[in-house]
């Protein structure tokens, strides 16, 4: 019975498919990475652990976590994103983007969650789409559709499993989500939109919501 005391509930997500979790019980010493190395095997090379604010609680005790929810994803990364301080101006137009954990800390986030109507184009009438920005006020952005399997009809925009070798699709990853390795998503070809980002200047939370906004526009034209 002291034994069964000293293990610690926990459960394992993933930042970007929350979907399916894992419940599992483990000892008080070990740290939360360590748990799930033992528990939950992650496919990326090196990861981080996440706590429900996205801070970085990789080597953390397991009891200091008794109960939780942990969410696995990639190292946390280093950019300039959108300062969380601001998410809610991308809210107004867009009150479903919500940030992704390993990719948002305390002050800024590089990656959204974002739904959006689909004007008939999916089976759930809506998109599901993830934007990678992790330097939102200077550099290209890319978005990705996660429910493509959803797919009713005609699209008017190319969607590509692997990203094309043209100079727009740069950074644009190989078939995976960035910052996954399990997690596939369909890149949508925005076309040479750095141009018109960079006439709009520096503020990270237009450029992000111009970008948005072209993306919802080219998935139902």
């Amino acid at each position: 019975m002291k034994k069964m005391n000293n293990m610690i509930p926990l459960t394992i997500a993933n930042t970007l498919d929350q979907s399916t979790k894992t419940r599992v019980e483990v000892a008080a010493h070990c740290t939360v990475k360590e748990a799930v190395r033992q528990h939950n095997p992650t496919a990326l090379a090196e990861f981080d652990v996440y706590d429900g604010e996205g801070s970085v609680i990789s080597d953390q005790q397991a009891a200091d976590h008794r109960g939780a929810t942990l969410y696995v994803g990639v190292e946390k990364v280093v950019g300039g994103g959108v300062p969380r301080r601001r998410l809610g101006e991308l809210q107004i137009e867009y009150p479903s983007i919500q940030p992704v954990r390993q990719w948002t800390d305390r002050k800024q986030a590089k990656m959204f969650l974002v739904r959006f109507p689909s004007n008939g184009r999916t089976q759930s009438g809506f998109w599901e789409v993830v934007v990678h920005c992790p330097n939102a006020g200077s550099a290209l952005m890319h978005a990705y559709v996660l429910n493509f399997g959803e797919i009713t009809g005609h699209v008017g925009v190319s969607l590509f499993a692997n990203p094309p070798s043209v100079a727009y699709a740069n950074g644009a990853g190989k078939g995976f989500i960035p910052g996954s390795s399990t997690t596939r998503g369909r890149w949508v070809c925005h076309g040479n939109i750095m141009p018109h980002l960079q006439r709009l200047g520096s503020d990270p939370v237009v450029r992000v919501g111009a970008y948005i906004n072209h993306i919802q526009n080219l998935l139902n034209q």
